[in-house]
């Protein structure tokens, strides 16, 4: 049976999400940030006839995220997603092909997961001549443009970027008054942060700064005991994280409408 979960669960369900909390960082930062009271988003549980949890899903107006760990109601789950007229889901990808078949969405993007394994792989930062600034709200715009400068990226708004910051961290590069490449983070919580946005302008590749700002984002982090993750389809890009240390722990899928 799917219900609404509230703060009674709360153990149980944290319990459930550590079982792979890497895979489940912006379910746990939400949960630990909002609780389960929040206006904007609804936590459910499939609950099995002995109250154990048997999948958990966060539903935030038109977006799910899903999450089961081994067995669960596939049935059940799949009329939930399609009553409640989702336009788009992700999560684990092995978890969301179950689904697949039976949910009015199809798969848009299929990405792997990275964590940060081996720190002894990871350089300690250093300032040198390229000068990283933290993204601030005053430099917000400029790092809106960078992103309508790489094909890689979806555009994204100054808002969203607030957002994001709001549970993260970002650095940049500028050069010439423009932001040219960046790393962030978000959805940070006590154990892990998914590092997002890293990037750099096509003119300014092969000069080793996203990989400066990914370095200062994953030494402090690891100095406050979180772990660093992030996803990734691009094979240099996965070349360059594995060098610092990440390894492949996963794939995430995304559908949408």
């Amino acid at each position: 049976m799917i219900q609404r979960l509230n703060n009674s669960h709360n153990r149980k369900v944290i319990e459930y999400l550590h079982k792979e909390k890497e895979v489940n960082i912006f379910l746990l930062s939400d949960i630990e940030r909002f609780g389960y009271d929040s206006y904007f988003f609804s936590i459910y549980g499939g609950i099995d006839e002995n109250g154990e949890i048997k999948g958990i899903l966060l539903k935030c107006f038109e977006f799910i995220i899903f999450y089961a760990y081994d067995e669960f109601n596939v049935d059940e789950f799949a009329k939930f997603i399609n009553d409640s007229e989702c336009e788009e889901i992700c999560g684990k990808s092995e978890v969301l092909e179950k689904l697949e078949p039976k949910i009015n969405l199809k798969r848009y993007r299929k990405v792997n997961i990275f964590k940060l394994v081996n720190t002894n792989l990871l350089p300690s930062y250093k300032e040198d001549n390229i000068k990283l600034r933290k993204i601030r709200f005053g430099n917000l715009n400029k790092v809106v443009r960078l992103y309508e400068e790489i094909d890689e990226f979806e555009n994204t708004t100054v808002d969203n970027i607030k957002s994001s910051l709001k549970t993260g961290r970002g650095y940049c590069v500028e050069r010439e008054g423009k932001v040219v490449s960046m790393a962030k983070t978000t959805s940070e919580n006590k154990s892990n942060a998914m590092i997002i946005g890293v990037g750099t302008h096509p003119k300014y590749r092969n000069r080793s700064y996203a990989t400066k700002c990914v370095v200062k984002i994953c030494n402090e982090l690891l100095q406050e005991k979180k772990i660093p993750c992030l996803f990734c389809d691009n094979e240099r890009a996965s070349a360059m994280y594995r060098m610092l240390g990440f390894e492949k722990i996963g794939y995430w899928s995304i559908y949408r409408k």
